[in-house]
């Protein structure tokens, strides 16, 4: 059986994309983390090794981002289907965020023996990761809206 050059696998284009994602995610993991310490170690996060620090990000990086995804999907979802205005939208998107960073936090802490949050500073934490998170979001706007509908964001 003679297999079509159209019917072959583009193992090339694949593994390009997987190293791609690969380095993408890294890149993003290093920026959070080094970003986490410095926010977390002014707040009063005391860790035994510079190690724990990382295995904290990095389970809390590989839980939060789901459910963080989850989380914004079904607002989403209650947006479009349901027509809920702006205003409760945003309000429910930064309750849910703070609440799910905070929940995270806390179980991470209670599991780790090697790290201490104290409760304010997973609050803390909790409000400037949103508050970041809105920074960024308001300095990309821009960049992705159509020129010709300048009423594209649904606001």
């Amino acid at each position: 059986m003679k297999i079509n050059k159209k019917d072959k696998i583009p193992f090339f284009e694949i593994a390009s994309l997987i190293l791609f994602f690969i380095v993408f995610f890294g890149i993003s993991f290093l920026v959070f983390t080094f970003v986490g310490i410095g926010f977390l170690s002014f707040l009063g996060f005391e860790y035994n090794s510079v190690g724990a620090v990382i295995l904290f990000f990095a389970i809390y990086f590989l839980i939060g981002s789901p459910i963080d995804f989850l989380c914004t999907s079904l607002l989403d979802v209650f947006r479009y289907v349901n027509k809920l205005p702006y205003p409760i939208y945003k309000a429910l998107e930064a309750l849910l965020d703070i609440l799910l960073t905070f929940i995270t936090m806390d179980i991470i802490d209670k599991f780790m023996t090697s790290i201490s949050i104290p409760s304010h500073t997973e609050i803390l934490f909790a409000i400037l990761s949103y508050a970041l998170s809105q920074c960024v979001d308001f300095f990309d706007f821009g960049k992705n809206s159509d020129p010709k509908n300048p009423k594209d964001s649904d606001e």
